[in-house]
Order: structure tokens, then C-alpha cells, then sequence
């Protein structure tokens, strides 16, 4: 053992033995090559220096072991040893416990990992570098693949979450964790049609467009690099061998030493030629002729065959093609053959550019436009004309042969005006019986409500004769509307569901279209946000092709969608694009510019970006109400955002004036019980409990529930951010058992619906501020350390409810003793709020208070008492009101006094906290006890 050590140290080119062999290198050079051994052998007396010397010159001279070719050097080295990566297993790495292995590579393990906590639970993907792979070149490459990472942001990208290096030495990578199927498996799995499947297909070249605008190329794209969750979503894993093309120090490409997948390699990576996005468009060729025919392309074949050519030599087992064979040859020969050939190009410059340019040209085969790839005729354009206009095309055709025909022009018209009238008499009818039974002869109690009606409306379409199904398709479609407006999520599907059916087999790609985002938006109001983005990227190409309204309202959705998902610059830019386009089509001072405007202020408030929101929505409404425009919804909206602003900033009685000339408003344009009105009532009891009206507040916090759970059902995103509010006034009521019932069941909806965002991260963090109340430090610094984490992961480090958990976890250490620790919390809390412009708020005020408790624990008297009066000064100015926290902050401000030896003044100060008259039961145990021993004995310590 002890001669296998001493080999393996000398085979490391420790500093001094690198500049010896390099300067023994150097002067061998300068020999002819013919006499270069003969010198080694005389001048190099050591034997492991003269092997190494021999090596270098050898590789010098071509003739080392990486002149051969890649494939060459793979089977030299022939089978991969064994990793014992299973070992791992139950180990941690960073926050993350190790679960199961769940593939391995050439330069690294991927396994399941878990955050470890017992409240929290989080699946990621933890990949490792593989133990005995530390040489520079693989540690590079790993470091490598996260820095490709963190330059990417796209939904059907696996996003990275964390990076380091573990304490055992090895580099990893936390990933987003994908529970899906390789592409070509979900493909036959979901028995997946042909336009099906290449949607997929642009899904994946959209994500590596992404990647190549980054500069990134992913070189290794493979079906298990290309999952499909349960939902539809295509997210795009492992850019650990991407090569990034503004690298010019780029040592695997100077050695040859590249990475790939055989099947999907492209000719220039076998024979070590220059990589370029070209590379990924071959692989996705490959993809693509696998996902329509099941297999890849022959292998040793001197030039790709035609797919279409290859139908009759497959078999089709287990719905691995798309359609029939017949049907397949038919719709691969012409477009979808030119397609897969020019990605399959054995030049690099005769395939397509890059990924998003063999994307579009799937897109216009979708959508029956000319593709690039096709020789120029006047034939096929006229043809693909024919395919997208159809109906128009046949009308025209009609037109025609009716001036030819004369004769038959009046009954062609006539046979036209029969059927609209046909159509028109129907709708009356079907309108007329609707309403009906809602004559106002009825007594009002005995008046259908509008849910009533619409269900009749519905049971009547059921049973009305003669109706077609083009006349059938918009009354479902405006039916679902109305079910979408009075929140009945479920009835809208149906509804948007059964309409969809019948003009996608009666080929009517515009309704069709409108259908689906009418659809989508009523699954991201009932929080399905990722069938919501995922149907809408499907769709969105094609709506950009021909602008339109209908477009508009799908950027809108989208923007609401990706937003709630936690992709919130997505979500913005999706916003502004909408912004853009209003203004485009309809002019800068339209309504329609300023309601889209108003929707990306809007988006702003809800990502709690409040200076931005005001300066914006501000004077949008000031121009709205020049303009004369209706107070509807939109208009709505945005008074809404901006009383969250102000009450955001304390304006306190403000904001109750705005939220309930809200509520008033809503009730009146939404029937109840109506989500709308459910979150105003939210939100005004949010005023009230921080104005310390708790009972008016609790009544309002479970009315809204109750609606809440009636209307959207008990599992929705919108419960949660009432739990929590319900549970911070109980709380605050020292009503903890029952608080803690709140935040937990709050906790299991965003449990139960896998919810990453701010809703559930605010209440892990207030959930840990009631134990830190109850005494509970342990469980407290756990919740909140998870809070804090799950917030800079959604903000980054510099936003207000980073800051506030900075704070609260400052509270528990200082409570834990570590005073120190938590003085340089709060000194961080403080620092970030004047960063952003937050130094003068409410949560600045309550973080002073702390702040100042730290210093006196630490022993800084003087430095306690000013933070202290700063932290007074500014709750008094901002909350008048909010006498029973003012209580609390004097007594501290007492304690520090007495502490300071300035025993008159502490009680002064105990005198005016009791000037107050705070209820006996709403003054904490310890703040009673601090009265009692601080107080004058000629006034009582408590009021009742």
C-alpha cells in the first residue's frame, strides 16, 4: 500500500516538478526529433520525470493518445468501471438528504434529493461529479454546466436552484426536479397524434432557441434528456457538456475531448470538428424523426432517407407511429420530409441556422403556411393558400361558378338567407323560453338567480332540435363565459370543453383558437396555472402570425399564469409585449392601451413591487377618468392595487375607506358569493386586525372563506392567503392553538399543490414568529431559516420580505442568547429597506424595535435608546392607532433605561405606556410583569 501511495504522489505535477519537466521540455524541443530520446535518456535521471517527459514529447510530435479520434480513444478505454454511487444514498449534500439514485453518466450522478425538515418538504435534483473524475478539465466542465444554467430562465428549461461543493470535495448542482417521461415514451404512452406530437417538438427547439441566444449549445440532446410531465410541459434537463460559444479558452474543444450520445451525435462531433447551434439542429432532426416514426435513422446509411420512404418497413406496435401508416406517408411527403432532411444535413451549414428557425418553419407546416425548406413554386404556395383559407377559398370557388352559372344565383342566395334566418330564429327562441320564467310578474324571492338560468340554458341546448353544430359551438362557448363570470371554474371547463370538440372537427382553426384561451383563462382562475401556460405556449405562435384582440387576451392570461407559477420577469415581459400590442393596435391613448397598461401595474402590485405600481397606476386612472371611461373591472382592478399600496405604507384608514368603497363596488357588479368579493373582504379585514379591530376583522376573514371554499373549493392559492391572515390576527389575539391550525392548514394546500411562492413562504415565516411567541425557538428558527431561503430563491436578495425574514430570525437568535447574530440580522434587515427605498415604512419601524432589543442585550445602551425613539417616532406617525404595539415598544424602551441606570426616566416611560389604556387582556404576560417592576408604585401597572 505503502509503494502504490508513493507511485500515486508522484504522478502529481506538484509546482516544482511542472517547472522542471517544462524547462527539460522546452530545451528538448529545440533537438531534431530523431535525437530528442537519446537526450531524455541522458539528462533525465529520475524514471517517473523521463516517462512523463517522454509523453509530452510524444503528443508534441502526434503521435500522443488524443490524435486518434473520439470514437478511437472511447473504445480504447473500454468499459466504464463501476461507481459505487449507491453508497450515497441517506447522505447530504448542502440542505439536501439523498434519496435514490436516478441515473449516472460519464461525468456525473444525478440522485433524488430531499430538504430535510419536518415540516417541509422539497424534491430536487441533486447532481454530483462522479468520485475519481477530479482531474481540471471535468472539474471545469462541471462548473461549466452551472454557469450554463444560471444563464437560463425559460419554462421548459430545468431551472437550477443551488450550487457548491459538498464537504466530502464534491462539486454538485441542485435542479429542478422533473417527474415526467422521455418524450418519444410520452408520446406512445399518450397515444399522441401527429400535430400533437410535433407541438411537443417546437415546445423542445423553443427552449433550445432559448439556450442558443445564451450562447449555449447543448450537444447531448437525447429523449432522456427531454422530459414531459403529467400536465404536457416539455422541460429540457442536462446542459452538463454545453459548450458555451463565447468561450474561446475552450479546452475540451483544443484536445478533442467532447462528450455525446452516439444515436444523436452530429457527424462534426464524431470527427472533432467545431461545434454550433447546427450541432443541436441535428440532434433535434433525430428527435424529430423518432417522434413520427418511432425509430431513429438507419445507421451506416450514406445519405437519410426520406421518412415517408421508410413506412412500409415498420411495424407499428403499441402506438408507436402517430396515425396509420397509410396516413403517416401521406402527411410526412413533402413539408415534414424537406423538415427532418435539412436538420439531418451531414454539413453543418446546409442544416437550419439554428433551433428557433427549425421551429418556425414546424410552426407554418402547423399552420399550413409555406415552409422555408421546400423549392419555390407557384403551385405549392397556392396550395398551402387553399389549406388556410379553406372556407374562404370555397366561397370564393362557389362565387364563381354561380356568376357562371347564373342561373343559379338567386337560389344560392336564397339557400344562404334560409339558413341564417334558420340560425337567427333559433337563437330567439332559444332566448325567449330562457328567460321566460324570470317575468318580473314573479315575486324577487322566486326570480331564478343568474346560476339558474345559465344551468337551464345549458339543459335546454341538451334537447333542442334542429340546431347545428356551428350554431351549437357559440352558444356552449358564450354559455362558458357567463359560467366563467360567476367563478363556476368547473361549469366553464365543460362548457369551453364540448365547444372546442365540435369546431375542431368541423376544422374551424379561428374558433377553435378563441375557445382555447377562453379555456385557459378560466384554468388559471381555478389555479390549474400549469395547464393554463402550457396549452397557451402551444397556441401563442400561431396567434402572433395574425394579431388580433384574441391575441391580447391570451398574452394577458399568459402574463397571470407564468406569474403565479413564480416566473415573474417572464410574466412581465409577457406583460409588456400585451402593452406594445394594445398600443399598436389601438392607438396610445385608447382605453384598450390604457386597461393593458393598467394590467402591467397591476402585475406589479401583485409582486409586491409597490413604488413601481404606484408611479404607474397612479396616472393611468387619472387618465382613465379624463377619458370618461366605465368604472368596470379593470378600472376596478387597479383602485384595488393601489389601496394595497397605501395600506402597504400604513396609510391605514385610507385603505379601509378604499376597501370598502371596493367591497360596495364589487357587490354590485359581481353576484354573489363571487371570488372578487370574497379577496376585498380579505383585504379590508387586513386593515382592520392591524388597526386592532380583531372581532370586526375575524368575521370578515371567515366570510370570506367560507365563499372562498363554496366558489373555488377547499384546495385553492387564494385560501391560503386568508388562512394566514386569519391566523396573524388570532395570533396577535395570543390565540395561538388556534393561529397555528390556521398557518398549518394553510401550509398543507400549498403542500397538496406543490405552490413555490410567496403566499406560502409568508406563512412558514409567521407560523415560525407564533412559536418564537409560545416560546418555541428551535421550531421557530426552523420555520424561518425555510421561509428565508424559499424568499431569496423567489426575489433575490433585495426585497422587502427578505428583509422581514431577516428580521423575525433576528428576534429568535436574540432570544436564544446569540446577540451578536442577531445584531448583524437586523444591521442586514435595515441596510436592504434604505436600499430599496423601504427605511421609512411600517416593517422599518418594527424592525428598529428589534433591533434595539439586540443592541441592549449586547450592551450597547445609547446606540438601544436611539433606535428605539426612531422605532416610536415612526410607528406613531404611521399607525396613530396602534396603541398596543406603542405599549410594547415603551416598555422596551423602560427596560433599556432602567438597564442604563436611568431608573427615573424608565418610569416616566412606564407612565406613558399606561397613559395608553391597552386592555389588561391584550398586554403579554412579560410586558405585565416589566409594568409592574418598572412603574411607580403610586399608579397601578395594569388598566382593565
Amino acid at each position: 500500500m505503502n509503494s502504490d501511495r508513493h507511485r500515486d504522489d508522484k504522478n502529481l505535477l506538484t509546482g516544482e516538478r511542472c517547472e522542471r519537466l517544462r524547462g527539460a521540455f522546452e530545451q528538448a524541443l529545440d533537438l531534431p526529433a530523431s535525437e530528442r530520446g537519446a537526450w531524455v535518456a541522458a539528462h533525465i535521471p529520475d524514471d517517473d520525470d523521463r516517462a512523463a517527459l517522454t509523453l509530452l514529447l510524444a503528443a508534441e510530435s502526434g503521435t500522443g493518445p488524443l490524435d486518434g479520434s473520439a470514437t478511437s480513444r472511447v473504445l480504447e478505454l473500454g468499459p466504464e468501471p463501476e461507481c459505487p454511487a449507491d453508497g450515497l444514498i441517506g447522505q447530504r449534500i448542502g440542505a439536501y438528504r439523498l434519496v435514490r439514485l436516478l441515473g449516472q453518466g460519464g461525468m456525473a450522478s444525478v440522485f433524488l434529493g430531499e430538504r430535510e425538515g419536518a415540516d417541509f418538504q422539497q424534491q430536487v435534483a441533486v447532481k454530483l461529479l462522479r468520485r475519481g473524475l477530479y482531474s481540471a478539465l471535468e472539474q471545469r466542465l462541471f462548473r461549466r454546466e452551472q454557469q450554463a444554467l444560471a444563464a437560463l430562465t425559460h419554462p421548459n428549461i430545468a431551472h437550477l436552484i443551488d450550487g457548491g461543493v459538498s464537504e466530502a470535495g464534491i462539486p454538485f448542482v441542485i435542479l429542478e426536479f422533473v417527474d415526467g417521461k422521455p418524450i418519444t415514451q410520452f408520446a406512445i404512452d399518450g397515444r399522441l397524434g401527429l400535430a400533437d406530437r410535433l407541438r411537443l417538438f417546437v415546445s423542445v427547439c423553443n427552449a433550445v432557441a432559448a439556450a442558443h441566444r445564451q450562447l449555449i449549445v447543448h450537444r447531448d440532446l437525447k429523449p432522456s434528456n427531454i422530459l414531459v410531465a403529467a400536465n404536457g410541459q416539455v422541460k429540457l434537463l442536462d446542459f452538463g457538456i454545453a459548450k458555451l460559444l463565447d468561450d474561446e479558452d475552450d479546452g475540451a474543444t483544443r484536445t478533442g475531448l467532447s462528450a455525446f450520445t452516439r444515436d444523436y451525435a452530429a457527424p462534426e462531433q464524431y470527427s472533432g470538428g467545431t461545434i454550433t447551434t447546427a450541432t443541436d439542429v441535428y440532434a433535434l432532426g433525430v428527435l424529430l424523426h423518432e417522434l413520427l416514426l418511432g425509430h431513429r435513422p438507419l445507421e451506416n446509411a450514406a445519405t437519410v432517407r426520406r421518412p415517408s420512404s421508410r413506412i412500409d418497413s415498420l411495424a407499428d406496435d403499441g402506438h408507436v407511429l402517430p396515425t396509420t401508416p397509410a396516413a403517416l406517408r401521406t402527411a410526412l411527403k413533402g413539408d415534414l420530409d424537406n423538415i427532418v432532411l435539412k436538420a439531418l444535413a451531414t454539413e453543418p451549414e446546409q442544416r437550419y441556422a439554428g433551433a428557433q428557425e427549425l421551429a418556425d418553419d414546424v410552426e407554418r407546416h402547423l399552420t399550413a403556411r409555406p415552409v422555408l425548406e421546400h423549392p419555390p413554386s407557384r403551385w405549392y404556395r397556392t396550395r398551402k393558400f387553399v389549406q388556410r383559407h379553406r372556407g374562404g377559398v370555397v366561397v370564393s370557388v362557389a362565387l364563381v361558378l354561380a356568376l357562371i352559372a347564373s342561373s343559379g344565383i338567386t337560389a344560392w342566395q336564397a339557400s344562404v338567407a334560409r339558413r341564417e334566418a334558420q340560425r337567427a330564429n333559433l337563437v330567439r327562441d332559444f332566448v325567449v323560453g330562457l328567460f321566460e320564467s324570470a317575468q318580473a310578474r314573479l315575486p324577487r324571492d322566486q326570480r331564478p338567480t343568474p346560476e339558474i338560468l345559465v344551468e337551464q340554458a345549458r339543459s335546454r341546448l341538451e334537447s333542442m332540435p334542429g340546431i347545428d353544430d356551428a350554431t351549437l359551438a357559440d352558444m356552449l362557448g358564450t354559455l362558458g363565459g357567463v359560467w366563467l363570470t360567476l367563478s363556476k371554474f368547473g361549469e366553464a371547463d365543460a362548457s369551453f370543453s364540448r365547444a372546442l370538440a365540435l369546431v375542431e372537427t368541423r376544422g374551424d382553426p379561428a374558433a377553435s383558437a378563441r375557445l382555447r384561451v377562453l379555456r385557459a383563462d378560466g384554468w388559471r382562475r381555478a389555479g390549474r396555472d400549469s395547464e393554463a401556460a402550457a396549452d397557451l405556449d402551444r397556441l401563442l405562435p400561431v396567434l402572433r402570425a395574425d394579431p388580433s384582440p384574441l391575441l391580447l387576451r391570451a398574452l394577458g392570461v399568459m402574463a397571470l399564469a407564468r406569474h403565479a407559477l413564480g416566473e415573474h420577469e417572464t410574466a412581465l415581459a409577457v406583460q409588456r409585449e400585451a402593452v406594445s400590442l394594445a398600443e399598436r393596435m389601438y392607438g396610445p391613448d385608447s382605453i384598450e392601451a390604457l386597461a393593458t397598461a393598467l394590467e402591467q401595474g397591476n402585475l406589479l402590485a401583485t409582486m409586491e413591487r409597490f413604488p413601481e405600481s404606484t408611479a404607474m397606476i397612479e396616472p393611468l386612472l387619472a387618465r382613465w377618468r379624463a377619458a370618461h371611461a366605465p368604472e368596470d373591472d379593470r378600472y376596478v382592478q387597479g383602485l384595488e392595487n393601489l389601496a394595497i399600496a397605501g395600506y402597504s405604507l400604513g396609510e391605514d384608514q385610507h385603505a379601509e375607506a378604499r376597501f370598502n368603497e371596493l367591497l360596495e363596488l364589487k357587490k354590485r357588479i359581481y353576484p354573489a358569493p363571487h371570488d372578487a368579493i370574497a379577496s376585498t373582504m380579505r383585504d379590508l379585514a387586513r386593515v382592520l386586525m392591524r388597526m386592532e379591530r380583531h372581532e370586526e376583522a375575524q368575521a370578515l376573514f371567515e366570510e370570506a372563506l367560507a365563499i372562498q371554499q363554496q366558489v373555488l373549493g377547499a384546495d385553492h392559492s387564494e385560501r391560503v392567503s386568508t388562512l394566514d391572515s386569519l391566523g396573524v390576527s388570532m395570533v396577535m389575539q395570543r390565540r395561538f392553538s388556534e393561529g397555528d391550525a390556521r398557518y398549518l392548514e394553510a401550509l398543507a394546500i400549498c403542500e397538496r399543490l406543490h405552490l413555490r411562492d410567496e403566499r406560502c413562504s409568508r406563512t412558514r415565516n409567521n407560523l415560525g414568529q407564533s412559536y418564537y411567541r409560545q416560546n418555541r425557538l428551535d421550531d421557530a428558527e426552523r420555520e424561518m431559516r425555510v421561509a428565508l431561503a424559499e424568499r431569496r430563491q423567489l426575489f433575490g436578495n433585495d426585497h422587502p420580505n427578505v428583509a422581514i425574514s431577516l428580521s423575525t430570525l433576528a428576534n429568535v437568535t436574540a432570544k436564544k442568547g446569540e446577540h451578536d447574530e442577531a445584531v448583524r440580522l437586523f444591521e442586514e434587515a435595515l441596510a436592504l429597506f434604505q436600499r430599496i427605498g423601504h427605511g421609512e415604512s411600517i416593517e422599518a419601524a418594527l424592525i428598529y424595535n428589534g433591533y434595539a432589543q439586540a443592541l441592549n442585550l449586547s450592551g450597547q445602551r445609547e446606540d438601544a435608546l436611539a433606535q428605539i425613539d426612531r422605532a416610536l417616532s415612526l410607528w406613531r406617525r404611521l399607525v396613530p392607532d396602534g396603541h398596543r404595539r406603542e405599549l410594547m415598544m415603551l416598555v422596551l424602551k423602560a427596560l433599556i433605561q432602567r438597564d442604563s441606570g436611568r431608573v427615573d426616566d424608565a418610569r416616566q416611560t412606564v407612565d406613558a405606556a399606561l397613559a395608553l389604556d391597552v386592555p389588561a387582556e391584550q398586554i403579554s404576560p412579560v410586558d405585565q410583569r416589566l409594568l409592574r417592576e418598572l412603574g411607580s408604585p403610586a399608579k397601578p401597572p395594569t388598566r382593565h
